[in-house]
């Protein structure tokens, strides 16, 4: 699992791949990939750093999604789901 000091490392843009993998686990195959609060820093730093962020699966994150601090409704792509199942086959 990914701890808060693994979420206060990340740069902007590893945040964006761990947000999408994170609510994969979590809405699409009931696993927590970090605890609730290490999910809520993250999504802090997301906010705080919104501009900075250039990746590729912004575009698939809404504004309410980080308001909610879910992203249950994101349809995630076949990348995020290999790199999810990649690193649930890891831990």
């Amino acid at each position: 699992m990914k701890t808060t000091s693994d979420i206060v490392e990340m740069n902007p843009n590893q945040l964006i791949s761990w947000f999408m993998m994170a609510s994969y686990a979590y809405y699409q195959l009931n696993i927590n990939l970090m605890s609730d609060y290490d999910f809520d820093l993250m999504v802090d730093r997301i906010k705080k750093n919104w501009d900075k962020i250039d990746h590729p699966h912004k575009k698939l994150i809404k504004k309410t999604n980080l308001d909610a601090g879910s992203g249950y409704d994101i349809d995630f792509p076949n990348m995020v789901k290999g790199a999810t199942a990649d690193y649930i086959s890891r831990i």
